[in-house]
């Protein structure tokens, strides 16, 4: 360094009184002083002006002035707000002197009379250096005393025998004290009761032993005052230069409102487990009646007619995605040669659906007086239904199909409000159609429009042929490619297996539609019924009893 930055000379303060001296100064430095600007003071008093108009860049100094002798004089030089460099100058009697004031920041001495310009050009530089990189290492320890007061997490570093060596106001916080100097030196034993310090030197001798991190130990922790308090402790090995394990460093962040949190959570977590557990077992006990609605038993009609004397067979399978399901089908015996197969499919699933099939089974027993009107029954269970569900807080319908078939005379007569139109295969002659009249229109859908009126159409059947009911569930399956297994899929699909059982014919469909769907499964609630006409006529009246 020849030179300040920017190129301007070195700014030297000479503070001395003796005028010999200081020409001896100027002397030394003959030859260099286009590299310095000397001023030269005889006390501190003047001094101190020279320091309060600012530039200087190192004070040299002897220690006894007129107005301030020994310590004094470096003590008050150092304590001016311009923080220059000290050299200071001394004779041989004071050279212990000299080296006492270097140990409390002198940046160097020179020995009167012992000093050549090499000597005193390079005291000069080496004194404005090292006063910058002290002034840098100051700058940085405040910076990180700085950041790790203000961080909330609880810091400190100890030595190899346990003793703190720095902690942060958290730390101090958390046993008690106001100053580092109440810490630094002690250990954990004069803060903690006995059984958290035999932990924390278990844990302290594992780290610096080891040289294993500790990471995220929890601990509990009673401040001074009882407050208990929970944190995340992690402690790491501190190492020298060279690598010597000489300490440990601890940062405790505290989780006492996460932990307190995580404890409530856990409260309501086996509360809502309880809760869920005992809203499935209603669920259950709730499918249970569900299943128990549907007619299972009932697979012939009439119901105790022999074999022989069979007219109708019934096949079913019901399919819902949850536990409770919104698809619902109901048989009704209505006289000797006539039963009503009645399908339903309400809007959604889960309770809210189970609910109005529920409504719908209710009103379908209720409407026995209208069973052999196809027309008329789902007229006067829309009326119903409008009644219901109109008080509901959100729109709920239910699409519906009742039919009624007479074996004496071979005909179907049926009604449609809004359901997927049912299938008729005749075996006999190997074809299969939609169940509707030509030009014939479905009604509206179940409890959607007050005043509704349903007409019936009629059609003819034989024996073995078989009507199939089912809900849109069962078509309404979306594909890898994102197409639809459609009606006219459906209609391919039982047609391909007409001439089987209806049980292996379900069975197969269900089957086909499960592989023909991107996820293997069904996204809404299926009921299939299949009606089976076995006899129809004179036949079919023969040997009947009561259909109840």
């Amino acid at each position: 360094m020849n030179a300040m930055p920017g190129g301007r000379p070195i700014h030297v303060l000479l503070v001395e009184d003796s005028p010999e001296d200081v020409l001896l100064f100027m002397d030394t430095l003959r030859g260099a002083l286009a590299e310095f600007r000397v001023d030269a003071v005889s006390c501190l008093r003047e001094a101190f002006a020279k320091l309060d108009e600012g530039g200087v860049d190192v004070v040299i100094s002897d220690l006894s002035l007129p107005d301030s002798t020994g310590m004094d004089t470096f003590h008050r030089l150092a304590a001016h707000p311009a923080q220059a460099p000290i050299v200071l100058i001394t004779g041989l009697n004071d050279e212990a002197l000299a080296l006492s004031m270097m140990e409390e920041g002198a940046q160097d001495y020179l020995l009167k009379g012992q000093f050549d310009q090499a000597l005193l050009v390079r005291s000069i530089r080496y004194a404005i250096k090292r006063a910058e990189a002290e002034r840098r290492v100051e700058r940085e320890r405040n910076l990180l005393r700085s950041v790790i007061d203000n961080i909330p997490d609880a810091i400190y570093v100890k030595d190899a025998e346990g003793r703190y060596l720095l902690d942060n106001e958290a730390h101090m916080r958390q046993i008690g004290v106001a100053v580092p100097e109440e810490v630094v030196g002690k250990t954990c034993a004069d803060f903690a009761p006995a059984e958290i310090e035999a932990l924390c030197q278990s844990e302290d001798r594992e780290v610096i032993e080891t040289g294993r991190p500790l990471v995220n130990s929890y601990e509990a922790l009673t401040l001074p005052g009882g407050a208990r308090r929970w944190v995340s402790s992690t402690k790491v090995p501190l190492r020298d230069l060279g690598g010597k394990i000489i300490g440990m460093i601890r940062i405790a962040h505290d989780i006492t409102a996460r932990r307190e949190t995580e404890e409530k959570l856990a409260v309501s977590m086996r509360e809502l487990q309880e809760r869920n557990a005992e809203m499935e077992d209603d669920l259950n006990m709730a499918r249970e009646v569900q299943m128990a609605f549907l007619p299972q038993q009932f697979s012939v009609f009439p119901r105790r007619a022999a074999p022989q004397e069979v007219s109708l067979r019934f096949v079913s399978r019901y399919l819902p995605t949850t536990t409770l399901g919104g698809d619902f089908f109901h048989i009704l015996p209505i006289s000797e040669t006539e039963a009503g197969v009645f399908i339903c499919d309400v809007m959604g699933h889960g309770v809210r659906a189970a609910l109005v099939t529920a409504i719908a089974r209710a009103l379908a027993e209720e409407l026995e007086e209208f069973a052999a009107d196809p027309g008329a029954f789902l007229t006067q269970m829309n009326a119903s239904m409008v009644s219901i569900l109109r008080r509901t807080r959100s729109p709920m319908f239910a699409s519906g199909f009742y039919m009624v078939v007479n074996v004496e005379e071979g005909r179907l007569h049926f009604a449609n409000a809004g359901h997927p139109c049912p299938l008729h295969l005749k075996r006999d002659r190997s074809t299969l159609s939609f169940l509707q009249a030509p030009g014939a229109r479905t009604g509206p859908a179940l409890g959607v429009f007050e005043g509704s009126r349903y007409g019936a159409q009629s059609v003819q059947v034989a024996p073995r042929d078989v009507v199939v009911l089912y809900t849109d569930g069962l078509y309404e399956v979306e594909g890898v490619h994102g197409d639809l297994f459609d009606q006219e899929r459906l209609l391919k699909t039982l047609g391909s297996h007409m001439q089987n059982p209806t049980e292996a014919l379900f069975e197969q469909t269900l089957r086909e539609v499960r592989s023909f769907s991107a996820n293997g499964a069904f996204i809404d609630d299926v009921c299939l019924v299949g009606v089976e006409v076995e006899r129809i006529g004179a036949c079919a009246l023969a040997g009947l009893g009561s259909p109840a």
